[in-house]
């Protein structure tokens, strides 16, 4: 090496390293997760379709496109993190909200096509309603997303794709890990608790006594479980998962790749932009699985609206959140206030817990009451609380572009 040649300068450090692995990671699992979908839709070609266990055409469908949208939102970090280690970083200057225009034109005419779609054949309409639910959820979260950066002078591809990667890849799964397992404590302790009850020692005892009548007459044998159902304290533990522990365990977790970024020290506003993203990834992953997770064929367009117009006020739930949650993370590493990073987190979980009690009164009301009015006040509150979310939303962007925390040249945590 020449002494008087000047060192070569780095253009990257390890977290760059480390967000290119986690993003070929996920890229290359995305990939297997197509492979089981197309073996999937192969070898039931030929499968009856009365088959119970049988997958419809939709549902491997939805399940392609889900691993496709992983797969690009990698490849792009891939992309990007590359460009930043050879020293060729690109940000995308903003210019104008036409994209926000064009985004609710094709949220919009997303319904449009659903609801032709309905008037199809099942088999039709399921694949359609599939394949649009993509758009239906993908959309409303970049709109999102993009709205959270409003304030900022132009958009990062390598640091939002990373973030959504490892937010889909890393972090929701462990997620999903950790909730699986409080689950099954949960219903270890449930059981244990029910056999001191009369009702379930007598509904195990003709489980017991005549265990093939679930074969033979199902809707009858089920008819037996009305005693467990109305235990007076099943509701308690439904509320116990789906408004406690199931919020709090998203929410203490959802936000890992701020905390994983101090190393950059990203200012209030970086980090409240990595917050909105860590909740976006979530918000996206758990979405599209939820189309999956829908009977497609045997769905009406009224359901189905239902459920993209109900993902939209979950994702606008899980972005905020985790704009919350990143907000009060960067202020922390400023001032090193314990109390307000702790009111944070009590503020996104209560929000959540909120949100999930309302909706799982909407999904059981209905069965227990028979007066409209009664049935119906859980989405009435569910209404008004997506409208509050809405406007805190609206609020947090403003104060976070009103007290200029973004500065002027570009942080660490932009590259």
């Amino acid at each position: 090496m020449n002494l008087g040649q000047e060192p070569k300068q780095k253009h990257y450090d390890r977290i760059d390293i480390a967000q290119l692995a986690v993003s070929v990671l996920i890229f290359f699992l995305s990939l297997i997760w197509i492979g089981f979908a197309v073996q999937a839709a192969f070898e039931q070609a030929g499968t009856d379709y009365g088959d119970v266990f049988a997958l419809e055409p939709g549902m491997r469908i939805n399940l392609m496109l889900t691993g496709l949208v992983i797969l690009a939102i990698a490849l792009v970090s891939i992309v990007t993190t590359i460009q930043k280690i050879r020293g060729k970083a690109k940000t995308v200057k903003s210019t104008d909200n036409k994209w926000l225009i064009w985004s609710f034109a094709g949220f919009v005419l997303v319904f449009i096509l659903a609801a032709l779609a309905s008037l199809a054949s099942p088999e039709l309409k399921s694949i359609a309603l599939a394949v649009l639910g993509v758009p239906g959820i993908a959309i409303p979260v970049f709109m999102l997303l993009g709205i959270g950066a409003s304030y900022q002078k132009g958009a990062n591809l390598k640091r939002d794709s990373g973030i959504l990667t490892f937010s889909i890849g890393i972090s929701t799964p462990f997620i999903l890990l950790m909730e699986a397992l409080a689950l099954l404590f949960l219903m270890i302790v449930f059981v244990i608790m029910l056999f001191g009850e009369p009702e379930f020692a007598d509904l195990f005892s003709a489980i017991l006594s005549n265990p093939e009548s679930l074969q033979n007459d199902p809707v009858s044998f089920l008819s037996e479980f009305d005693a467990l159902f109305n235990l007076p304290n099943l509701m308690g533990w439904l509320l116990l998962v789906v408004a406690g522990i199931m919020p709090l365990i998203e929410e203490l977790f959802k936000t890992l790749g701020v905390w994983l970024l101090k190393v950059r020290n990203p200012d209030p506003a970086e980090s409240f932009r990595i917050g909105l993203l860590s909740g976006g990834g979530f918000a996206l992953f758990e979405g599209l699985l939820s189309v999956y997770s829908l009977q497609l064929n045997a769905l009406g367009f009224a359901e189905w609206a239902g459920l993209i117009l109900g993902r939209f006020g979950g994702s606008l739930l899980h972005i905020l959140a985790g704009g919350i949650i990143g907000l009060a993370i960067g202020r922390f590493w400023q001032n090193r206030k314990f109390g307000p990073l702790v009111l944070a987190y009590l503020a996104a979980w209560l929000l959540h817990a909120a949100w999930n009690a309302l909706a799982l009164f909407g999904g059981v009301n209905p069965l227990l009451n028979d007066r409209l009015v009664q049935a119906l006040w859980p989405y009435l509150a569910l209404v008004l609380l997506f409208l509050g979310i809405l406007f805190t939303f609206a609020r947090l962007i403003k104060k976070t572009r009103k007290e200029h925390f973004l500065p002027n040249l570009p942080t660490q945590v932009e590259g």
